[in-house]
């Protein structure tokens, strides 16, 4: 921890209680580091009380503000927060009941330090054995619920009557078999971007095409991709729509392939170099669930394999949504809610 962030803390503690005693703190909040968040935090927040939301940024503060939802800044002084970070020490009060939940699936990423979870009451992840790695790491807050990202994907609120209105609005031929491209943050060399971004619209006579990339990736890619006639860039928040939509996944290394396996269809990826950014079990998974490929030119035949027997893989994938999910029911923001209802009622 930086020494400014003890400048922050104590006027914070200070603060904090005396507005609590005068009765000016928030029952509950959502702290939003980023868009991402809020659209992780819906099918949970749906089933919890009325409460603030606190925008960390000028970007999280345009987006809420253009879907028309009001906010606040920091610092925030509630009873209760909510965040998908892990960063509790920005509420330094131990009366503040705090809750927190992962912004990405599964652990594609490396856990961070102990404290970074154990700061939270209650820290949700997607699944037992994550809650079984987490102990083994003295992690002692976890608490598995699903993934509620997912939430709309499995409980009929994304119905086929609302996929085709997707599918008419953003043109895509249902005579055309559709890929769904994505790629990791295009640093460390995980992503797979270069090597296809150029080639892309080869595959636009047989196949609708449709990409999203992480929002960090570089500005210079996204420019080009949108600006690509025939490949569907999609710059919505939820690509959960887009993943029910397509037939077919390609991809690196990042989590959206563990929310594409979900729905158990085909998936390719290309390999990546292992290194201090990737985990070793996960660049096992996603060799036993996908087709890996080296470079573009074998991709056009992984595609026709994929079509041609699309139940190749299959065991293999679920196998791994056992890993990945407490359960694929649709009911993972109700049961976050519900277990934060419990602790702050009990």
């Amino acid at each position: 921890m930086v020494f400014s962030y003890y400048f922050y803390k104590y006027p914070y503690i200070l603060l904090w209680h005396i507005k609590n005693l005068i009765g000016k703190t928030d029952d509950m909040a959502f702290y939003c580091a980023d868009p991402l968040d809020y659209e992780m935090f819906q099918p949970i927040q749906k089933h919890l009380p009325k409460m603030k939301i606190i925008a960390k940024n000028n970007k999280v503060k345009k987006y809420l503000d253009k879907k028309g939802i009001e906010f606040i800044g920091m610092p925030a002084f509630p009873k209760v927060v909510i965040m998908a970070r892990q960063t509790p020490y920005k509420f330094p009060v131990n009366r503040i009941v705090k809750f927190g939940f992962d912004h990405g699936l599964y652990q594609f990423k490396r856990w961070t330090s102990p404290k970074n979870y154990n700061g939270f009451n209650i820290y949700f992840v997607s699944s037992e054995e994550q809650v079984n790695t987490a102990k083994k790491l003295g992690i002692n807050t976890v608490k598995a619920i699903g993934y509620p990202k997912l939430d709309k994907a499995f409980n009929g609120e994304y119905d086929q009557i609302f996929l085709n209105s997707i599918k008419e609005s953003r043109k895509i031929n249902p005579d055309k078999k559709t890929i769904i491209f994505s790629s990791t943050w295009d640093v460390a060399g995980l992503s797979a971007l270069p090597k296809w971004i150029d080639k892309l619209e080869l595959l636009t006579d047989d196949y609708n095409i449709l990409v999203t990339v992480h929002t960090w990736t570089s500005q210079n890619y996204i420019t080009r991709l949108i600006s690509m006639d025939r490949v569907i860039f999609i710059n919505e928040y939820d690509v959960t729509p887009y993943l029910m939509i397509a037939d077919i996944f390609v991809g690196d290394y990042s989590s959206i392939i563990g929310e594409f396996c979900a729905f158990n269809k085909p998936i390719i990826t290309f390999k990546v170099p292992e290194s201090d950014r990737t985990i070793p079990d996960i660049v096992k998974m996603i060799k036993r669930i996908s087709i890996q490929i080296d470079d573009f030119e074998e991709l056009r035949d992984a595609i026709e394999k994929c079509l041609a027997d699309p139940m190749e893989k299959s065991t293999e994938r679920q196998n791994a949504n056992k890993s990945m999910f407490y359960a694929l029911d649709g009911n993972a923001g109700i049961r976050a809610a519900n277990s934060i209802l419990e602790f702050v009622n009990k």
